[in-house]
Order: structure tokens, then sequence, then C-alpha cells
């Protein structure tokens, strides 16, 4: 496996230089168990620091970049919950409207599944009766704005923050050339995902990113820059709420308070962003799996990944709360 290109900014504290070693020994023992790739972008108020490491394909040797691009999976929820609270703001859509009021026919007569619930945890037994919630959100942003997905979210997300790196792919769009492959095991061969059919995968519509733009986003969001206070708290969720609308949320020791953000889970992928409240302290972490077999329980390397990221990012500062 290929050398990691680290970069980093301003001098380390001891602190980051705490969570970097975390971070640093997560991506060597995973590339060591198989994954073909790890990025990772962390930030603490002026003290950044990147890792690439891995291969675009396992069939070449084109060493990762740290802008190379992968599919962010359930990350895609945080943004569209953006496109749809901005439809509240302007009174065109309620948090508590029934998905069928918009979408007749896409649910069983007198669901009483509401545009809330699709956006809470999918794992609410209401929102259960959906499927594929964030589907059908897309169709309903679309149907207000009268235009596709895609050119919603770069209208109420990509352009403000000029995130060039961010595109929404839908099912007839070519793959682009650096985005990182995806592997799993099909009846035990080694198979490359990257454009196929299969649940979540990005050849049925996604979202690819980078860890520099995931992190941005992610600031610009918690930091206001996107939606009304008002909006924010309601994405937020309440205090003691496991999940938000589209924001997960864990405990930040550092504040006592919360970190926000999404992890996205998917066929040969796994990724999470996390960030403090207020966007100061962030982590964005990507990999492309060791090959394993297709499930539909969530990976168990993402909630590793999930736990570390909640390690690191309590290591990075200087006094926790126990």
């Amino acid at each position: 496996m290929t050398s990691p290109v680290p970069t980093e900014s301003v001098a380390a504290t001891p602190a980051f230089q705490e969570l970097r070693a975390t971070l640093s020994l997560f991506a060597r023992e995973k590339l060591e168990e198989g994954a073909s790739a790890v990025l990772i972008k962390a930030k603490v108020g002026q003290q950044e620091w990147t890792l690439a490491e891995g291969v675009l394909t396992r069939e070449g040797q084109t060493t990762v970049q740290p802008g190379d691009r992968f599919p962010v999976g359930d990350q895609f929820r945080t943004l569209l919950a953006v496109s749809v609270m901005k439809l509240v703001e302007e009174g065109r859509l309620g948090l508590d409207d029934l998905v069928t009021e918009y979408l007749p026919g896409s649910l069983t007569a007198n669901s009483p599944v509401t545009i809330r619930q699709l956006l809470g945890d999918t794992g609410d037994t209401a929102a259960a009766a959906a499927p594929d919630g964030d589907a059908l959100l897309g169709r309903v942003v679309e149907q207000l704005r009268g235009a596709p997905l895609g050119a919603v979210l770069r209208t109420d997300v990509l352009a403000p923050l000029n995130l060039q790196s961010t595109e929404f792919l839908n099912a007839s769009s070519t793959v682009p050339d650096d985005v990182i492959h995806g592997y799993v095991q099909i009846e035990g061969e080694t198979v490359d995902v990257t454009g196929i059919q299969l649940p979540g995968g990005i050849a049925n519509g996604g979202l690819v990113s980078t860890v520099e733009d995931i992190s941005v986003f992610q600031a610009a969001l918690l930091r206001g820059q996107l939606l009304s206070p008002a909006s924010l708290i309601a994405m937020k969720g309440t205090v003691f709420a496991d999940y938000g609308l589209g924001l997960d949320h864990w405990d930040d020791r550092c504040t006592n308070g919360s970190y926000f953000g999404h992890a996205g889970d998917i066929p040969g992928y796994g990724s999470i962003a996390i960030s403090s409240a207020d966007g100061n302290r962030q982590l964005s972490i990507f990999m492309a799996y060791p090959p394993q077999p297709v499930s539909p329980q969530p990976s168990a390397l993402a909630l590793e990944m999930t736990g570390v990221a909640q390690v690191a990012m309590n290591s990075g500062c200087r006094f926790q709360f126990r």
C-alpha cells in the first residue's frame, strides 16, 4: 500500500497531535485490513490536517489525493434537509404536512407519514412506512421548485459555498474519473461496485464530494450561513434526542454539548462528518471498505468509524467534561 500524503497547517498543539495520532493509527489499521483508500480532514481552530492514503482503484496504482471524490451515502440527507427547510422558511411546505399531499399515490392510502418524519430518524415507526424517504423528499423538492434535485442543491448549497467538487449524480450520470472505487464480496468474488445498481449506490442517484467540501458545508450550516436560526434549531433537534432533521448528534465532552453531522454507509464505502456546534472543530473521514458481503444492516466498520471520530474529536481539546 502506498505511503500517506499528510498535510498540516500551523504548529500543532499537544491535543491536536493526539487527535492526529489517533486518526493516523486508525487509517493504518484499516488499510492493513484491506481498505483500498482512507481520506481524513481534521480542523481545530487554525490547525488543519489532511491525510490521503491508498489507491484510486485496486486494479491501478494511482495514489489517492486529498481532493479525490467519493459517494457520501447518507450524508446526502443533511444537504437535502437544507433544501427542505428553505421551502419551509418560504411557507411553501410544512414539516407536519402529509407526504401524500404533495405526492398522491406515493404511499398507501391515508398514510400518516409526514415530511418531518421522513427527515427524522429512519428508524422511526412511521417513517419506516416509507422505505426510501430521501427519494420521496427529493421528489417533493423537485415538484415545488420545478427543477431537478441536482439543480436545486446547486442553488441552495453548492453555488453559495463554491463547492465545486461536489456533484449530484443521477441514474444516467457517468461516474467521474476522480471518484474512488468501492468493492464488495459477491459469491466469494471481489466486485467493483462503482456505478453499478446496488442499494444506495451512486448509480441510483447520489452525491459525490470531498473531505474538504463536506467540511466547508458543515461549518457553514452550523454557523448559520445557509438557514435561519429557527430552521437550524429544528434540524439539530431536541437536546436529548439521538437525531434531529437530517442531522445526527453525539456527546461533545469538550463543551458538555453536542457534535453534529452525519454518517454515510453504502456498499463499498463509509464516511462520517462531525463538527462542534460552532463549526470550530471538525472532522471528516472517508474509507473505501475492505471488500465484504453486501448486507442490509449497517457495516460494523461504519460503527467503528463513528466511534473513532468521537474519540478523536474529544482528544482535540485541552479539557474534557466526564
